[in-house]
């Protein structure tokens, strides 16, 4: 398990949901964030996933080893510069919460 700070691992959580058929491309620009944020960002793991009854919605989770780290890491340009491209492809505002991890693949999360 990677090294956790004393702030303990942050957790995001999102809705999305895509134009119309667009789902797909909505998905490759979210892949293109993470990529552009790079390998050190602190980034520990991060799903997309469909939603079964929706073809344009998807739920985002990411985990970061602490809130300094997403926020650093969202804020650089090149994570910047992709974000900015995610409006044209919303039907509507996304929703989402943050939070910390207290349990992660069997251990208690430092806090």
């Amino acid at each position: 398990m990677a090294r956790v700070s004393s702030g303990g691992m942050f957790s995001v959580y999102g809705r999305m949901t895509a134009l119309s058929g667009r789902r797909d491309e909505l998905i490759n620009v979210l892949l293109d964030g993470f990529r552009a944020g790079g390998d050190g960002s602190g980034l520990l793991t991060y799903s997309i996933n469909t939603v079964v009854d929706d073809p344009d919605a998807i739920w985002l989770t990411q985990l970061w080893i602490d809130k300094d780290a997403h926020d650093a890491t969202t804020r650089s340009e090149p994570v910047a510069a992709v974000t900015r491209r995610l409006p044209q492809l919303l039907a509507r505002q996304p929703e989402g919460l943050y939070g910390h991890a207290v349990h992660v693949h069997g251990q208690t999360a430092e806090s």
